[in-house]
């Protein structure tokens, strides 16, 4: 291996071990063949380039172009040409890949599945960072400036993951930074020439310097100094991306199951790919929703939460009375600072310090969070006025304290306009809601969508209110703002849907059951859930008895909840003779959480496309030569086939490929002799291999081939252990007995092809050559003979 190949093997390990902190942002391992394989299609197309005599100009653009295959092939969505070569229709597959990834990083929290837009965005950043680090490192020879290219990939991570700034994920990355400067600083030592001690002893390449103690000793002790220092120093564990995405929708940081605390009135609902959140054991029959935040703050974007300020014990839980039902919920992969709990909790088992807030019953931790319980268990009870009750009840009082925060809300004299018109002849707070939640139905036009339009209004409620599309944030916070509009006290809560059903007392909740719904005041009662979103477009979404959503049968897409509260028992779930739960009919869990099973179990991580079987194929070309080698090595050593003269071929192939000179005017003996030189530890295995050549040459008995086998693998080690390290690898993945047979065999052909050409020259010029003609034919000879 000469130096620009091992430099180039360095550049491109070095560069691998700084990917370590990306096991921190994707969920699993199957990044990391994607990611590997680009790195080394990158690596060797530089090479190959620097073998060809190329500048860098040449090697830089091969490796751009390697990359962009690599693109077409993994994330082209089979629109290249052969899989190859992009086309148009891949650039704007590519646009939307990485639209998708940019949402999803704003959205999901790590670790994340490694497929989609995201790992698009981290094959791209990789390759680009691979190929400045070659150029650094190979190409100018600037080994220093590889630094920025390792900082790079140690920062993105570290900056997203929330544990990525850990000690241990600077360990690998720093070794790498040495380990190519100490290569660098040892290839320039040596350009110097022979290297003695002070004693005038030659001194290998390869013998550390005599500084070289001192260096590791300095090394390992700033290591040691880092290490202590971040222990003892407090680390922000919180993700840069978490920051930047809280700066822009003005909520709390949140992770993975944890419902973003801020209802928009404008943008588009990105979610994250369903993951499976928590899985519900409950002996209600029809639970409703989870409660996670309430949102009572309104600006002209929306609702947020409050500071949850006062919060109370757990053992000050209110009683509400009515019926009692027991929920146990495990924690899949839920990472929120509030418990998710149904209707009015009367106890709550769970680890951890959490407390109660008296005005929102939000379940808030005192330093503990969602993320470190496994399992909890919560007993409630879920109020359930009827129709009548809340169309004699009030609304709160204006002498209550809580009036003025859940009835405040920006001036807009065009909603007002709309408010008044739609609420006109209702009188009680009953009728005010139910004529909002009608205005905002399906039969008036209103439909769910995971982005809106931009209708040129000053305010983001107003162009919701024209294009009436939107989704369940928006549907809710805009019901609760027109009820304000109305004198009404409302706020919004965000929480989980019903999900869905796994057995008869059994509900999965994925990461699609993230939703939004209002809560509306009555004297007496309380608080009360109404639910302003399109059924249609919440999975596992509940209808309540005492606000039945209005007739969705105008609307031809609409399609009927699944979840309705119904006053019959649920059916027992089927079960095989072994009294297995059998899963529904039709398939297994309903909704989205089938679609995620499907996603984790069975997709892969990348889609698949026949170009890959290129790309693998072009990756195993530089091994292709010691596969020849190694199968003419097994077929000439067959116990069932070996002679003297295969054994005796295979012998001078090795000494080919190890660099050994033998003049093929030697005898077997002689050339014997010379194995015996360069590798002495074989010295028998040589004679041997020599005399039984001999005797296969010069006796009519031949030769015994019993254990030359072995006498060659005896050669093969031995002369392997007395060459440097870059004629073993020459002699494995270059070998020099291959190229000359390659060689000799071009020379054969050629020569055979000149033979054929002129003999059938000769043949052509026979074949046209005219006979001599004689002016005498006609005549008798002098002599009288015809």
């Amino acid at each position: 291996m000469n130096g620009q190949r091992h430099a180039t093997v360095v550049a491109a390990s070095t560069l691998a071990l700084t990917l370590t902190p990306l096991i921190g942002i994707f969920d699993g391992l199957g990044w990391i063949f994607p990611v590997m394989l680009t790195i080394a299609l990158i690596a060797t197309a530089g090479s190959l380039m620097r073998a060809a005599g190329r500048g860098q100009g040449l090697q830089t653009l091969a490796m751009a172009a390697t990359l962009v295959v690599v693109l077409t092939v993994g994330f082209g969505g089979g629109t290249g040409l052969l899989f190859l070569v992009p086309l148009p229709a891949t650039f704007e597959h590519w646009a939307a890949l990485s639209q998708d990834g940019i949402g999803a990083i704003i959205v999901n929290a790590p670790p994340v599945e490694a497929t989609g837009g995201i790992m698009f965005l981290t094959i791209v950043g990789v390759g680009v960072v691979a190929i400045l680090h070659d150029m650094f490192v190979v190409g100018l020879r600037t080994p220093a400036l590889a630094g920025l290219t390792l900082l790079t990939m140690y920062l993105v991570p570290v900056s997203v993951a929330p544990d990525a700034t850990a000690w241990f994920w600077f360990i690998l990355p720093a070794i790498a930074y040495l380990w190519i400067l100490g290569d660098d600083n040892l290839k320039r030592v040596s350009a110097f020439g022979h290297r003695f001690t002070g004693a005038g002893q030659l001194v290998g390449r390869s013998f550390p310097s005599p500084m070289a103690r001192t260096a590791r000793w300095s090394a390992a002790g700033f290591i040691a100094v880092a290490l202590a220092v971040l222990t003892v120093v407090p680390a922000n564990t919180s993700g840069l991306i978490d920051n930047v995405a809280d700066g822009i929708e003005g909520g709390e940081s949140y992770g993975l199951g944890d419902v973003n605390p801020w209802a928009q009135l404008s943008g588009s609902l990105m979610r994250p790919d369903p993951v499976d959140v928590l899985r519900v054991t409950t002996d209600d029959p029809n639970p409703r929703y989870l409660r996670m935040h309430v949102l009572d703050e309104l600006t002209s974007d929306g609702f947020a939460p409050n500071e949850y300020d006062g919060t109370q014990n757990l053992d000050e839980l209110p009683d509400p009375g009515g019926e009692r039902y027991t929920a146990q919920i495990q924690n899949l992969q839920m990472q929120a600072p509030v418990v998710p709990v149904y209707g009015s909790p009367v106890d709550l088992d769970i680890d951890g310090d959490w407390r109660v807030d008296p005005d929102t019953g939000v379940i808030v931790g005192d330093g503990s969070d969602m993320g470190d319980v496994d399992e909890y268990t919560v007993e409630y009870a879920e109020p359930a006025p009827d129709a009548e009750t809340l169309a004699a009840a009030d609304g709160m009082k204006t002498s209550d304290e809580r009036w003025g925060p859940n009835t405040e809300h920006p001036d807009v004299p065009e909603l007002t306009e709309i408010v008044d018109g739609v609420t006109a002849g209702a009188t009680t707070v009953h009728e005010k809601v139910l004529a909002v939640q009608d205005y905002l139905s399906v039969s008036n036009g209103f439909r769910y969508s995971l982005e809106t339009a931009d209708a040129g209004n000053d305010e983001a409620i107003l162009d919701f209110l024209e294009t009436r599309q939107g989704y369940c944030q928006q549907f809710a916070a805009t019901m609760a703002w027109m009820l304000r509009e109305a004198d009404v006290a409302a706020r919004v809560v965000v929480g989980m849907s019903q999900g869905s059903r796994v057995d008869a007392d059994q509900w999965l909740l994925t990461s699609d059951d993230y939703h939004a719904w209002v809560e509306v005041y009555y004297d007496g009662p309380g608080w009360v859930t109404f639910d302003p979103t399109p059924a249609t477009g919440v999975p596992g979404s509940v209808g309540f008895p005492w606000a039945s959503e209005p007739d969705e049968a105008v609307d031809p897409e609409a399609e009927p909840s699944e979840n309705e509260i119904s006053t019959e028992e649920p059916t027992a779930a089927a079960t095989d003779e072994s009294g297995q739960t059998l899963p529904p009919e039709g398939g297994a869990s309903e909704g989205p959480s089938a679609e995620a099973g499907a996603g984790s179990d069975g997709g892969a991580a990348l889609p698949f496309h026949p170009g890959w079987l290129l790309l693998l194929l072009l990756l195993a070309v530089p091994f292709l030569p010691a596969l020849w080698r190694g199968t003419v090595r097994r077929r000439r050593l067959n116990p069932r086939t070996v002679t003297a003269k295969t054994a005796w071929d295979e012998a001078m192939d090795l000494a080919l490929d190890y660099g050994v000179s033998i003049p093929d005017s030697y005898t077997p003996r002689q050339a014997a002799g010379v194995l015996a030189t360069a590798a002495p530890s074989a010295r028998e295995a040589a004679t041997a291999l020599g005399s039984a050549m001999a005797l296969h040459r010069y006796s009519p008995r031949g030769a015994d081939p019993a254990g030359l086998a072995d006498a060659l693998r005896d050669l093969h080690t031995a002369l392997d252990k007395s060459v440097p390290a870059r004629r073993k690898y020459a002699a494995v993945f270059w070998p020099a007995s291959l190229i000359a047979k390659i060689g000799a065999g071009r020379a054969e052909q050629s020569a055979r092809l000149s033979r054929r050409s002129a003999r059938t020259t000769d043949r052509v010029k026979s074949a046209l050559r005219r006979k001599r003609r004689s002016n005498n034919r006609d005549r008798p000879g002098v002599t009288g003979r015809a």
